[in-house]
């Protein structure tokens, strides 16, 4: 009996560090199978990156001596608002001040750039004619996702090309045949076609605004010709401005095409 006794300790303790011991295993194994998931997405991560920068190169930091790319997100973001709020306030400016004033100087002048309604209205048409044609190069002018620390719109990039490209035609096409000389437009059609295509096409060119800046945050380099050389894959600081000023110019035109 004394014998039983001491043994039944012994042999009952046998499972107990079995269990214990098999208890820990699942555990270390867990946080093995963690890390080797870790390390693999970090990796996939990492592969995603590279493919993308290699697919787009533009979006790598200061690719082609671009400025802007190569600051912290948040300050990349404040330099683009402030792009945009230069945008608006220059568009306000010529809506409120600059264009009534000239409507008094000359009113002969603003009365002939009327005429001119159906020229913007073909422009936007062939605008819109060229992204399905040139559909790569405009691709590359869509912000990437995480683009100046906060860029997440959802959708593909061939998906906005190719809806953006629709509208501009459309509303090019209504602005073009709501405002064509000599009387060939009934006024029944031209008092609600003309405003309506010009409202339609103040906001698109608001929302592809977007595209322009990031040619110049990050040197994308657009819609090219086949045989384009290195010197036009990178538009000089002077050609921004340009863009810039043209798109106050349109915004105003249109605002006053939807006022008319």
């Amino acid at each position: 009996m004394r014998v039983a006794t001491s043994i039944s300790p012994s042999t009952s303790g046998l499972p107990a560090i079995a269990r214990a011991s098999t208890s820990r295993r699942p555990a270390r194994d867990r946080r093995a199978t963690g890390r080797v998931t870790s390390v693999r997405a970090s990796s996939s991560s990492e592969t995603e990156k590279a493919e993308k920068a290699l697919e787009a190169p533009w979006v790598a930091p200061g690719y082609r001596g671009a400025f802007v790319s190569t600051l912290e997100p948040k300050a990349q973001g404040a330099v683009v608002l402030a792009i945009w709020s230069a945008i608006a306030i220059g568009t306000y400016e010529c809506v409120s001040e600059i264009g009534p004033a000239l409507e008094r100087a000359a009113p002969g002048a603003m009365a002939w750039s009327k005429s001119t309604w159906p020229v913007i209205g073909a422009t936007y048409v062939a605008a819109g004619w060229a992204h399905f044609q040139f559909r790569d190069g405009f691709e590359s002018m869509m912000p990437h996702r995480g683009c100046w620390g906060f860029w997440n719109v959802p959708g593909s990039k061939r998906f906005h090309v190719e809806w953006t490209g629709a509208a501009e035609i459309l509303g090019g096409a209504g602005l073009m045949l709501g405002s064509l000389p000599f009387g060939l437009t009934p006024d029944w059609l031209s008092e609600w076609l003309t405003p309506v295509s010009a409202i339609s096409l103040f906001a698109l060119t608001c929302v592809v605004t977007p595209a322009n800046t990031y040619m110049f945050t990050h040197n994308a380099p657009g819609p090219l010709p086949p045989n384009a050389d290195d010197s036009m894959r990178t538009l000089p600081l002077q050609g921004h401005l340009a863009r810039a000023l043209l798109q106050v110019f349109l915004l105003s035109l249109l605002h006053g095409c939807a006022e008319r």
